[in-house]
């Protein structure tokens, strides 16, 4: 197996981030696929022999995160995978000296995990249903200090989108019904109308339940993708098959896009 890729471009260099959370290799929630071209200069990939193309790496994010914050004000970038005591991650980064014309290089010996071709299937991009709506979410900035201040008092948020453009956030507590809405959001698709026979779904004030979708989902996984609007983009859609899955869509200025799977929470 062989991987090395060369970074040049200062643009995607400043792009180029991952969360610094300290959780190691588990089954994922999120998928990111980066077309390499528009990042890389060179590329190579080798896998294990023709059939079997692609490499598997687990690491813990925050190792690669925080050498990755450097990109910023480095010349270039080079990554492959070596082996070292074990299996690594090594980043090759050139700096610019503050003391001459000259550069400096540092390395980062990432400790990576290779997944095994058998636990492969464990990785691949969930096969999921159509979704009943695709809606266009408001200010990422703003529907997390919602889910934020909501998380304090409950676990799980139910979202209701509408054909007309209305998003819901709601919980429930023993003492209390909160709600927030949104109007006016753009609706890419509808494949309504909806069944609600066996659901507990509240209708709002001359509102039609067979336009609407809902899912119920655990609050903190919607609030760490909502942390997102940290990266520059352009449009987030909300996805939703009623009460079984939410997809959240994240596209980015550079065609780079973010999908997050949440599952429903049935009770």
């Amino acid at each position: 197996m062989k991987f090395r890729a060369v970074m040049i471009d200062a643009g995607p260099m400043r792009e180029f981030s991952m969360s610094d959370d300290t959780s190691g290799p588990s089954p994922p929630i999120l998928w990111c696929e980066i077309p390499q071209a528009m990042f890389f200069s060179e590329y190579q990939l080798i896998g294990v022999d023709d059939e079997h193309k692609d490499i598997y790496l687990g690491f813990i994010s925050a190792n690669l995160a925080r050498p990755l914050l450097t990109l910023k004000s480095a010349k270039s970038l080079k990554m492959k995978l070596t082996k070292k005591q074990c299996p690594c991650l090594t980043l090759e980064i050139e700096m610019p000296s503050s003391m001459s014309q000259q550069t400096r290089q540092v390395t980062h010996d990432i400790p990576v995990t290779v997944v095994p071709r058998k636990n492969w299937s464990d990785y691949h991009e969930p096969q999921v249903p159509k979704p009943d709506i695709s809606i266009e979410l408001p200010s990422l900035k703003q529907l997390r200090n919602t889910i934020d201040r909501m998380r304090t008092m409950a676990s799980d948020v139910v979202i209701r989108a509408s054909a007309e453009g209305r998003l819901t956030l709601q919980i429930k507590t023993d003492m209390a019904k909160v709600s927030t809405r949104f109007k006016g959001l753009r609706v890419d698709t509808f494949e309504g109308p909806i069944d609600h026979s066996d659901s507990e779904t509240e209708s709002q004030i001359n509102e039609d339940l067979s336009q609407v979708c809902s899912c119920r989902v655990d609050a903190k996984k919607l609030s760490m993708f909502l942390s997102a609007d940290q990266i520059s983009h352009n449009r987030i859609i909300c996805c939703i098959v009623h009460k079984r899955l939410v997809i959240l869509c994240l596209q980015t200025d550079e065609n780079v896009q973010l999908q997050c799977f949440i599952t429903g929470i049935v009770y």
